[in-house]
């Protein structure tokens, strides 16, 4: 071949030899992080359960039986308390609120104090808590009929969450609080409630929830009012997983939008099944101001040209573009 002259068989032998190699590189980036995504999102299903008594081996239990182990446990020696350390200068115990509520405990001298003079006191203060239990409480109304025959008297029961129902309105309240404040399941308090001698249905306890939301909504709506009356808000969307018996799998994917007000400090939870413009046309139909969002095109077709609303974009959202732009 004449100097000059290209190759071109070698540079395409050379091209498809880089190729593959990127190939193999990239076949090998996608196998690492397929293995990342199920090592973080995959289900972890290798689970057992052991039911086996004292008197016979688990087939993958080597260890002692429960019997065995207290067995054990009561030959382990009592160690005594150690000498407790000073402490530091300026590392004081924390301060105990003192709104609480105190009892006292006195504690007198183990020796006889006849002919003593009591010149103070030491006072010594731990914290201590009572856990919840549940006990019943009974409406006990006496029955009376009048003398002239014309009927009976009995006093009225106080206004109830469920009318007929049996849990009490600070049954609700505890349930809600502690599924959406908390974030524990119904399934974990209905666990934790058994344990506590009262066998809840899982049914019920959605009913309980679902009735004691009846007697929320005002105070949703009068928040829903606060926050379109504002004169700037921030919104934006996220996903969440929400149990659906009638979808694949279960599971369907829905949004709760949040409709954000700065000022003082408000946010809003407005549930939708979809990310489609419908949730917030509908929740500031009524808006007139500021509403920052991100890049999400569903603000842009709704509010973009409205005549009472001013839409702002989000300075973070913007700085990724940059970023982009500079790689």
């Amino acid at each position: 071949m004449e100097n000059g002259e290209k190759d071109y068989k070698k540079l395409y032998e050379d091209a498809l030899l880089t190729l593959s190699e990127k190939e193999n590189i990239i076949s090998d980036q996608q196998f690492e992080l397929d293995k990342l995504r199920r090592h973080l999102f995959g289900f972890k299903s290798e689970k057992r359960t052991n039911n086996v008594g004292d008197d016979q081996l688990g087939l993958f239990e080597l260890g002692t039986t429960r019997s065995v182990q207290e067995e054990l446990s009561e030959s382990i020696p009592v160690t005594e308390k150690p000498t407790p350390k000073k402490r530091a200068k300026g590392t004081g115990r924390m301060s105990l609120p003192e709104e609480l509520r105190r009892e006292d405990v006195v504690i007198e001298p183990s020796e006889s104090t006849e002919g003593c003079v009591r010149i103070g006191e030491e006072v010594t203060e731990v914290l201590e808590v009572v856990p919840a239990s549940f006990y019943v409480k009974r409406y006990i109304r006496p029955k009376y009929a009048r003398s002239n025959g014309e009927g009976i008297i009995i006093g009225e029961l106080p206004d109830r969450v469920i009318e007929k129902g049996i849990p009490s309105e600070s049954v609700i309240a505890q349930m809600t609080v502690d599924k959406y404040v908390y974030g524990m399941p119904l399934h974990r308090q209905i666990d934790k409630y058994s344990k506590m001698g009262v066998r809840i249905p899982a049914s019920s306890a959605s009913d309980w929830i679902m009735k004691g939301w009846d007697h929320l909504k005002p105070l949703w709506e009068l928040l829903r009012l606060i926050v379109v009356n504002q004169k700037y808000l921030q919104v934006d969307e996220t996903p969440i997983k929400v149990q659906d018996r009638d979808h694949k799998n279960n599971i369907h994917q829905g949004y709760m939008w949040l409709y954000h007000s700065p000022v003082d400090r408000l946010v809003l939870f407005d549930y939708q099944k979809g990310r489609d413009q419908s949730g917030p046309k509908k929740m500031l139909a009524d808006f007139r101001g500021i509403i920052q969002t991100d890049g999400f095109a569903v603000y842009d077709s709704l509010f973009g040209d409205h005549p009472d609303i001013h839409l702002t974009f989000c300075m973070a959202h913007a700085r990724r573009k940059f970023v982009d732009a500079v790689k």
